[in-house]
């Protein structure tokens, strides 16, 4: 029996049971310099927010969305004669709060908005780092910084001018659900009236962008598989109900509150979408480079580093961020921010993963990082200062010169004005901008390239073929509805894209020059309508009118 090491076995155990002051020093030293240099990055990421998201103007859907809430703060029916939204009703009623604030305070509606998102990130990010608390004990304040950087890149720097978009605000909430299923995965499942908010956080961004419901599909379909390798978890979790339950409360509200979404605007809705979402797929893939080859990176180091060794939290986001890519597919337009959910949580678990790599090979952080850090967001700051220019225009917003400002100039605040464009760009900005009121019920003339297509089908064809009598019916809609606007109104400007000069692309009609003025000019009431108005000058892309 072995009673005792040798005097040489003892010198070489004791080092390994008794680390030196100096050791622990170093450790100490390579910390702070990780924390550092997170903290670091992580300020400067908030300066990118504020320069790309939070000083220049809001979006054109975000200010639309904000100017229908205001005008039902006044007695407007949505989905009636004068204001026509082609979206589900939530995103409006969830703008009469920041629009009824700021009328109090006497604020921009946009600034309240923002504020308000603002203040859900820091609510979701709250949430968030509690869960992962539990999901990861002993975060370090190097995790934590890195996740505040990550967290603010994500959701607040990405979205630069969709900042407070619907896909944006879905991500938001449907982060602490995720986080929720991995937790149950590890089990230790959330109940009571935690899992409740959060299962009603995930069901009201689902409901802004209904196309994402499956991301819930995909996270509990990915916890079942779980479940079946030996994960601990429960199979009737209170999330997914009380998702489902928002649903079918929202179905409800929309049936009583605004009957005439179902009755007016899906079957529109159902027969013009077409010519938006039209996109076949590899035409997606081109307008999103970047979230696939996010996707491609975040998979290839997901089963590098092994499916069994990979969290459940990682799991979760990459099966999140799959179903949002499908719901960009389906929706078939191609635009940014409709990418934004499946970026954010293809980002999230590259992050972690990257997090796990670093703490199993102990990667140490050098002592120039802080110093690096500092000069890259100071390099950064300086590039997107000098390349935009217009977080400091007086206006503080995006320098306007589509259409020219000059046609604006000299009209008094609250002067009726209608543009006849396919793109909603053109229209809601300079509204916002000049406080003018828009005197037609659409944001755009959505509805309009489809019947173009339909009736004369030059360029790219529809993927829906809609029968003659349906066309002569939507025709004989916008027809009416410009008829309508003019009347009730009496614009004092108005604009109109020049849709057919072959230099001029509007938007959705690209492969097609339609002259949009001889096509309202066809009806015979619009016509009368339009006789008391002259031409007055060209600008880029428009040509004005004024009343005679």
């Amino acid at each position: 029996m072995r009673v005792s090491d040798s005097p040489a076995e003892q010198r070489s155990v004791r080092p390994k049971s008794t680390p030196s002051a100096s050791d622990s020093s170093g450790k100490k030293k390579e910390s702070d310099n990780g924390a550092r240099t997170f903290a670091t990055l992580a300020l400067g990421a908030g300066g990118m927010a504020c320069l790309l998201a939070l000083l220049p103007a809001a979006g054109h859907d975000q200010m639309w969305c904000l100017y229908a809430a205001n005008l039902m703060l006044h007695g407007v029916k949505l989905y009636g004669p004068q204001l026509f939204e082609s979206n589900p009703p939530l995103i409006v009623w969830l703008s009469l709060v920041p629009s009824a604030v700021a009328g109090w305070l006497h604020l921009p509606s946009t600034v309240l908005g923002k504020l308000f998102i603002l203040g859900l990130e820091g609510v979701v990010a709250a949430v968030s780092l509690e869960m992962l608390r539990k999901l990861r004990l002993g975060l370090s304040r190097t995790v934590v910084y890195a996740l505040a950087f990550v967290f603010l890149t994500i959701f607040a720097v990405m979205p630069a001018r969709d900042f407070g978009q619907r896909d944006h605000i879905l991500a938001l909430l449907c982060l602490p659900y995720v986080i929720a299923a991995a937790l149950d995965a590890e089990g230790q499942p959330t109940t009571g009236w935690k899992a409740i908010c959060i299962g009603l956080a995930a069901g009201s961004g689902i409901a802004l962008k209904p196309h994402q419901a499956l991301i819930p599909v995909a996270v509990e379909s990915v916890l079942v598989v779980l479940r079946r390798r030996g994960k601990a978890g429960s199979l009737l979790r209170p999330e997914p109900l009380v998702i489902v339950a928002c649903g079918l409360a929202y179905l409800l509200a929309i049936h009583h509150f605004a009957a005439d979404y179902f009755a007016q605007v899906v079957p529109v809705l159902r027969d013009v979408y077409c010519a938006f979402g039209h996109l076949g797929w590899p035409q997606l893939v081109g307008e999103a480079v970047q979230l696939h080859i996010l996707a491609v990176v975040t998979l290839a180091a997901y089963f590098a580093t092994g499916r069994h060794r990979a969290s459940a939290l990682v799991t979760l986001l990459i099966a999140a961020g799959i179903a949002s890519t499908l719901a960009y597919y389906l929706q078939g337009t191609g635009w940014y921010y409709q990418q934004l959910p499946a970026l954010s949580f293809f980002t999230l678990a590259l992050t972690f993963l990257a997090i796990d790599a670093a703490e199993r090979v102990r990667l140490t952080t050098p002592d120039w990082t802080p110093k690096a850090a500092a000069a890259l967001c100071l390099l950064a700051l300086g590039l997107t200062t000098h390349f935009s220019g217009y977080p400091f225009t007086p206006a503080r917003s995006f320098p306007i010169d589509t259409p020219d400002p000059t046609f604006f100039a000299g009209f008094a605040p609250g002067t009726p004005v209608a543009t006849l464009t396919t793109t909603v760009d053109y229209i809601v900005p300079p509204v916002f901008k000049y406080g003018l009121k828009l005197a037609q019920r659409y944001p755009h003339l959505w509805m309009l390239p489809a019947i173009l297509r339909s009736e004369d089908p030059q360029g790219e064809p529809l993927r829906r073929v809609l029968p003659p009598a349906r066309v002569a019916e939507l025709d004989a809609l916008q027809h009416a509805a410009m008829r309508e606007d003019f009347a009730r109104w009496q614009p004092q400007l108005v604009l109109v894209e020049r849709c057919q000069d072959p230099t001029v692309h509007c938007q959705v009609l690209e492969d097609r020059h339609d002259d949009l003025l001889a096509w309202f000019l066809r009806d015979p009431g619009f016509r009368d309508i339009f006789a008391h108005y002259h031409y007055a000058r060209s600008a880029g892309s428009f040509d004005a009118y004024v009343p005679n």
